[in-house]
């Protein structure tokens, strides 16, 4: 009896949450992975194209929805960095930029992934500088960090398969 009770309480409980939410469980399967809201406050200068279009240091990381490429040199200066990413991809892909915390190498982050895409978590020895941003096809984004000294590689993202290491490069004091 008392379990007949519960489930009873279980499935209004659920029908009430229905009728707030106002969708089927029907309509959540058609959402689409489009972010709600703009990690990035909206300003009117336009995002550059190119780091020839950046003052100071720059960084490109550009994605394809296959490969994930930096453009930039082996060794980066510590200090201010401008983090360039534009999707060239058909779906919505996301970028962070990684500082490994230990000795590990760009080799090595090469081997914790394996075969790209690959849907391994961070590697305990890597901690990511900033959050995942989500860029949608055709568009970039610009972001400013500040570089310290050790390896750092980039990734990218795409919410179906997993991700794929760009690249990295050493910043030397």
């Amino acid at each position: 009896m008392t379990t007949c009770l519960f489930s009873k309480k279980v499935a209004i409980g659920c029908f009430v949450i229905f009728l707030m939410t106002g969708c089927t469980i029907f309509e959540q399967a058609t959402l689409t992975a489009e972010p709600t809201a703009s990690l990035v406050s909206p300003t009117n200068t336009p995002e550059p194209t190119s780091c020839e279009e950046v003052e100071g240091n720059c960084i490109l990381l550009i994605f394809d929805g296959e490969n994930c490429m930096y453009k930039g040199p082996a060794i980066q200066e510590e200090g201010p960095v401008t983090l360039l990413f534009i999707n060239n991809g058909d779906y919505l892909a996301r970028v962070n930029l990684m500082r490994h915390q230990g000795e590990e190498t760009i080799q090595d982050m090469i081997d914790y992934l394996g075969e790209e895409p690959s849907t391994k978590h961070t590697p305990t020895w890597a901690a990511a500088l900033g959050p995942w941003v989500p860029v949608r096809s055709g568009e970039r984004h610009t972001s400013e960090e500040i570089l310290k000294p050790g390896i750092h590689t980039m990734v990218c993202a795409d919410g179906r398969y997993g991700w794929w290491l760009g690249g990295g490069f050493t910043v030397e004091e």
